[in-house]
């Protein structure tokens, strides 16, 4: 460590305070005769004294500070990181994955004495406490390079030890990724490059939705290495309650060495919810590896769409357009009729958009009836046609003093305070600046419980009249859209940015909020989606809501998963906050239900609901080994590619390598001197000696 003092001011200021600390001390002792009976030395150490207390104040003053150098040697990092995927557990045989262990436990001691040595592994991800077991469902090269670049690349990195067969099934090719590592890479080429005998799913291609009472299809892509002449028979089953059902069952000839075949399959949607289906191949005599002859999927169908039905006063525009966006969600399937035309029963709609209705020549009172009498959710959308009396007296949301004769040219403004549902950052900001729409000229007023989403822009200037305004009474919720043009919007929304995601979000979000029936359940739990991965932890989050409907979570929530075979497994909610939180970690392959239960106010109260969790299978369709990939990144990062009976020549390799060595790392501090705690306690206790002798010999 190396200190040097430095001043604010040209050294020579230091004259001044050493000429005002001895004039200092000549003024106040050398005329003084107080201490004549005494020696002349006594009477200049005091003297001294005084000169040095002073000098050191004043030099205070020109605001001297000391630097601080310290010199580090940082010794190279070496990174060891192993695949622990699936694809080597297959590739390789016990034994040499002991033996690949044991080497490389040997070479990260060796390596000890001359480097600082960090061993991570990776599959799906970076495990930076490195682990023996080779269980991960997927290989991800370019999350280890990642990790290296992100986390240790500021640091003295030495080298890059990769051992890999090269098959990767996540993420993009390592050789076109550039992380900025400086550093060389070696790597160990494990699992085998021969193609051994195979049969297998290369790609099976399905809807993850479906509808109930539709046909979809499942495309399966079918091939094979040195299986030429062999037969399998491709089978369809479906899963569901632990009941196996064949659907289909065909014979696959296999004529060449290199085999590919394309078989689409037709299954008929006749059971609601989230489906388990599995696709098979009867192993071929003498094939390596069976595990990806058979792949499950889950299809989630869907009991029917929600009808949405666009009933219009007259031809126009809106109704297109409201069509278009309505389609882009599979779950809606919209019809547009015209009142006048109108025959159906309005019973057999989910949500009714009603499009300058009422108007002065459509008297839809008993349209309003029915939908009443259904419960159905409406929306009116506001024009020129609508007949401003009937539409005050046909809802409660918001009303208008005006004529519809004249027209007012608005655009929209969000409201801060709406929270039913969250907007995006990039709609607040754009919505403003689409054209404008044209609403009858009156006054608007929001009436009874109505919650404003967006409020009228008129001519620049914010208004409080409403644009869109949602409320619900006895149960059924309706919406009022003051305004038409809607189709203008989504033109000039896709003009701006080549796709129509704004006007869709705000149209969707909207009718999601209108058509959703509000939930009035005081408990409820549920996973954070219906379909895992085996890889995948299966969260839950519960709510429990006392009778003013606040959430509360005093009382214990308890859950029950059970599988297809009936096991049970029991697990206790964490309280957070207000509500309930539940890891409960990994599931194998399979459907589960589940029910969760807790007491409140002495009732018992339950909530039931089922997931899923699909196998990964990634690691099982390609277990030819990638050495040409590992051999091109070492070239890549100036290493070497080498095979694992020659890992113990690395420790040489390392050595050898004149790039590898310690590196001087010098940090500097700056402090200024007022703030040494000690020269503080110097001046006191010169400044205390003087006063002490003064006293102690009779004079002050």
């Amino acid at each position: 460590m190396i200190s040097t003092f430095s001043f604010s001011y040209p050294w020579w200021y230091l004259i001044f305070c050493l000429a005002l600390g001895i004039g200092y001390a000549f003024l106040m002792y050398f005329r003084d005769i107080r201490f004549a009976e005494y020696s002349v030395w006594f009477k200049r150490s005091l003297a001294a004294l005084r000169a040095l207390s002073v000098f050191m104040i004043s030099l205070l003053l020109l605001s001297p500070f000391v630097k601080t150098t310290k010199e580090d040697i940082k010794t190279p990092l070496v990174v060891i990181a192993s695949d622990r995927s699936e694809s080597i557990a297959t590739g390789e045989s016990k034994q040499n994955q002991d033996l690949y262990n044991q080497k490389i436990q040997e070479l990260s001691e060796d390596l000890a004495g001359k480097f600082e040595v960090k061993k991570i592994s990776f599959g799906s991800e970076v495990h930076t406490a490195y682990k023996d077991s080779l269980t991960d469902k997927s290989s991800n090269l370019n999350h280890v390079f990642k990790y290296i670049s992100e986390n240790l690349s500021d640091q003295n990195l030495g080298a890059v030890i990769l051992g890999t067969d090269g098959i990767y099934n996540e993420g993009s090719n390592p050789l076109y990724s550039n992380h900025g590592i400086n550093a060389p890479l070696y790597t160990i080429a494990l699992g085998d490059t021969v193609q051994r005998k195979d049969l297998l799913f290369q790609n099976v291609l399905y809807n993850k939705i479906a509808y109930l009472g539709d046909k979809f299809p499942v495309q399966v892509d079918i091939s094979s290495n040195n299986c030429a002449g062999a037969t399998s028979k491709l089978v369809l089953e479906m899963i569901s309650g632990g009941v196996t059902k064949r659907i289909s069952e065909e014979t696959i000839n296999v004529n060449s060495n290199n085999f590919f075949t394309t078989k689409n399959l037709i299954i008929e949607a006749n059971q609601s919810g989230v489906i388990r289906y599995r696709v098979s191949l009867s192993p071929v005599s003498g094939e390596f590896n069976s595990k990806n002859n058979v792949k499950e999927f889950f299809v989630e169908i869907l009991d029917a769409r929600q009808k949405i039905l666009l009933l219009a006063n007259a031809p126009h525009p809106d109704l297109g357009a409201l069509k278009n966006i309505i389609t882009e969600n599979k779950n809606y399937d919209a019809q547009i009729s015209y009142v006048n035309d109108f025959k159906e029963n309005i019973a057999n709609y989910n949500l009714i958009i009603l499009h300058n209705l009422p108007s002065e020549t459509a008297d839809i009172s008993g349209i309003l009836s029915q939908i009443t009498k259904n419960n159905i959710p409406k929306i009116f959308v506001v024009g020129l046609q609508t007949s401003l009396p009937k539409f005050n007296n046909a809802q409660d949301v918001i009303k208008i003093v005006g004529n519809s004769k004249n027209k007012e040219e608005i655009q929209a403004e969000f409201n801060g305070g709406f929270s039913l549902f969250t907007t995006s950052d990039d709609l607040k900001t754009k919505l403003k600046t689409f054209p404008p729409l044209t609403t009858p000229f009156g006054e608007y007023k929001t009436a009874g419980t109505g919650n404003v989403y967006l409020f009228q822009n008129i001519k620049k200037v914010k208004t409080n009249y409403p644009l869109i305004a949602f409320d619900e009474k006895n149960g059924i919720k309706t919406t009022v859209f003051c305004g038409e043009g809607i189709w203008k919007w989504r033109l000039f929304d896709f003009l701006q940015h080549k796709n129509y995601n704004l006007v869709s979000e705000l149209v969707g979000k909207t009718i999601l909020l209108t058509s959703v029936k509000t939930d009035k359940r005081k408990f409820r739990a549920n996973t954070s989606k219906n379909l895992y991965k085996d890889n995948e932890q299966v969260y839950f989050d519960a709510q429990l809501y006392n009778d003013s409907y606040e959430m509360i979570n005093e009382p214990e929530v308890k859950l029950v998963i059970k599988d297809e075979s009936g096991k049970e497994y029991n697990f206790t909610f964490s309280k957070t906050q207000n509500y309930y939180t539940l890891n409960a970690d990994l599931f194998a392959q399979g459907s589960y239900s589940y029910t969760a239960t807790t007491t409140s106010n002495n009732k018992a109260l339950t909530a039931v609901g089922k997931f899923n969790i699909e196998a990964v299978q990634l690691e099982q369709y390609d277990l030819t080994a990638r050495h040409g990939l590992l051999k091109s990144l070492s070239s890549q990062y100036n290493g070497k590619m080498i095979y694992p009976k020659d890992i113990s020549t690395l420790k040489d390799i390392l050595l050898q390598n004149e790039n590898i060595k310690p590196v001087l790392y010098q940090t500097s501090s700056t402090k200024a001197i007022i703030h040494l705690k000690w020269l503080f306690f110097l001046i006191l206790g010169l400044l205390s000696l003087e006063w002490f002798l003064r006293r102690y010999f009779g004079n002050y």
